[in-house]
């Protein structure tokens, strides 16, 4: 079949042909409408920028913190400087992807105070390395923006306070530390020490933080060879503030004393034994107190000399000082609540005390009994008040943590001038515990250095004292036993101090003088006079207003004060409530030689006998 050519319809080419030129005509026109879409950006044109980027363009791409920009130390540069890949609008995924980077300019050569070698020293850093976690290493622009590229702080305007807590920041977060084998407690160790508490509690600004020992951006792990924290290099740089420091003194672990206890088996051991000593004692003192006001106070048929009013306002004070004690210990918020009331509970004691009738009386002579002689109660007034200021001036340094305790500091011109008073009181109690042993020894000399005339040293009968007032505050018995001159609670009062000046004195020469000391005793020593003094100020301190007060002062069948610490003598009815033996042995003494009863002005010279 022979083959059928048909001619294309004439109207179809016409459209095909007016469709090319119509594209030949407009189509370079339409190709400059779109290039002109996207036109340069101008490097100055900063508001061209802003005018997208000041609100949130997506959950990815954040706003612009103008504000901030305006106070960093890149406050005159350009957008371009820092995103140099960005060069129109919109930008392509591949101007996107290249991110700035504080390198470009960073390392390379800058004038001023910028350095040039913090790229290469954070390159062969810790937190260089790379993360478990996103966002697990710290980097330029956390460290110097909090998170915030445009909001850079300048270096010059971080203070040691500011670095501190920079690095706490990250270094207090377990879950984050553990991954990389960094112990947290480096930060609670920096904030226990002398410098973390100058720094962060008192604003003491010439006190070492965290990059002056570690660095800010070679910071390297105390392994490594090139470490500042090396046990090679600690000297050198402990050295740059304490001159002379050798690596005894830079590895006592003053620093970070909890991390030295986990390395230091004698610190460790030593950190329990004091922590078990304390609050064991503490508790034996409390428990006692709280017994012996079961008996006086809640017990039918006994009238303290107080009255029943006052006593259980005294024991209400107790109890609050205790939970006081527990609340603050056990780190539960309340404790300043709990010592405003047992300070409230006191005060209303004495007004009650001091505003309720008397029956008026004839007087009448009171004979009284030689208690303190006249050097005794000098010694006892100079040690009460050098403790009263070494109390003050020490435990905010000791409980910094607490915010109200550091305010006291303001009455010495802050914590230099504090830490002046504290050496001068500890001073004069030095010499007050030696006068008082020389006096000792004196008084043994003129007895004929017989043992018999040393009544303050514990013996059996204060064992079977003791048995005695457990079973009378337990009910067992009725009657609390009697006592001769001296009662195992003053012994144990007297006693203290045999054990707690030695520890005080000897703790606080080591450091008062840190790097004499720290630098010719092992490397623990500094940590163990730390931990020695700190815990066994808190004992003293504890007992003094736990049991000391209480059984001189605060107890109801004494309060509101035994003012034998002054006047020296002890009234006959105290003496037959307090000592009744003594007062039978005196009076037999007395009727056998058939002399008056003169009132005694001073104790007689018969060998050591201090009173508590």
């Amino acid at each position: 079949m022979p083959q059928i050519y048909r001619r294309p319809r004439t109207w179809l080419v016409y459209a095909l042909a007016g469709c090319t030129g119509v594209a030949l005509l407009f189509g370079p026109r339409v190709s400059g409408q779109q290039a002109s879409a996207t036109p340069p950006i101008p490097r100055d044109d900063v508001k061209a920028c802003l005018a997208c980027h000041e609100q949130a363009m997506s959950d990815t791409v954040k706003a612009v913190n103008a504000a901030g920009l305006q106070t960093s130390p890149h406050k005159e540069l350009k957008c371009q400087d820092c995103h140099q890949s960005i060069t129109s609008a919109p930008h392509t995924p591949a101007m996107v992807k290249q991110k700035a980077q504080c390198v470009s300019c960073h390392g390379n050569q800058m004038a001023g105070s910028v350095m040039t070698d913090h790229p290469k020293d954070y390159a062969i850093s810790v937190h260089a390395r790379p993360d478990k976690v996103a966002g697990d290493h710290p980097t330029c622009v956390i460290c110097h923006g909090g998170g915030d590229p445009h909001a850079v702080v300048a270096v010059s305007s971080l203070t040691a306070k500011d670095k501190a807590e920079l690095c706490s920041k990250c270094h207090s977060q377990k879950d984050r530390m553990a991954r990389y084998g960094v112990d947290p407690d480096a930060v609670s160790s920096y904030n226990e020490s002398f410098h973390g508490k100058a720094l962060l509690r008192f604003d003491l600004p010439n006190v070492a933080t965290c990059t002056n020992c570690h660095h800010a951006h070679d910071v390297l792990s105390p392994k490594n060879a090139g470490a500042s924290t090396n046990r090679a290099n600690v000297a050198a740089t402990c050295g740059g503030c304490h001159k002379g420091a050798k690596v005894n003194f830079a590895m006592s672990g003053a620093n970070h004393l909890r991390l030295k206890a986990k390395e230091s088996r004698v610190i460790l051991w030593e950190l329990w034994f004091f922590k078990i000593f304390v609050f064991s004692t503490l508790f034996m003192m409390i428990l006692g107190v709280a017994l012996d006001l079961r008996r006086k106070v809640f017990t039918r048929g006994h009238v303290p000399s107080a009255g029943k009013p006052v006593s259980v306002l005294v024991a209400l004070g107790f109890m609050f000082t205790a939970a006081a004690l527990a609340v603050a210990t056990a780190g539960i918020p309340g404790a300043r609540k709990c010592a405003i009331a047992a300070v409230v509970s006191m005060v209303l004691a004495f007004v009650v005390y001091y505003s309720r009738k008397r029956p008026v009386q004839a007087p009448t002579p009171t004979r009284t009994y030689p208690r303190l002689s006249v050097v005794l109660r000098w010694q006892h007034a100079i040690l009460m008040t050098s403790f009263t200021m070494l109390a003050i001036t020490g435990l905010p340094m000791r409980f910094a943590s607490v915010s109200w305790v550091g305010s006291v500091y303001v009455l010495f011109g802050g914590l230099a001038g504090a830490r002046g008073v504290h050496r001068f009181w500890a001073l004069l109690m030095i010499f007050t515990a030696v006068w008082h042993i020389a006096y000792l020894l004196l008084q043994w000399k003129r007895s004929g250095f017989s043992r018999k005339n040393w009544t303050m040293l514990p013996n059996l009968q204060d064992v079977r004292d003791f048995i005695g007032v457990s079973k009378y505050y337990l009910g067992i018995t009725h009657e609390e036993p009697a006592f001769g001159r001296y009662q195992f609670r003053e012994k144990m009062d007297y006693m203290a101090e045999y054990w707690g000046v030695p520890v005080m004195v000897l703790s606080g020469f080591v450091m008062w003088f840190p790097i004499y000391w720290g630098n010719l005793l092992p490397e623990s020593a500094l940590s163990f006079a730390y931990i020695a003094h700190s815990y066994e100020a808190t004992l003293a301190f504890l007992a003094i207003i736990t049991w000391h007060m209480y059984n001189a002062h605060f107890n109801p069948d004494v309060f509101p004060a035994n003012n034998v610490f002054y006047t020296g003598t002890l009234t006959e009815e105290q003496m037959r409530r307090e000592h009744p033996l003594e007062l039978e042995q005196l009076l037999r003494a007395e009727n056998a030689s058939g002399a008056d009863k003169p009132e005694a002005k001073d104790p007689p010279s018969h060998g050591p006998d201090p009173a508590a």
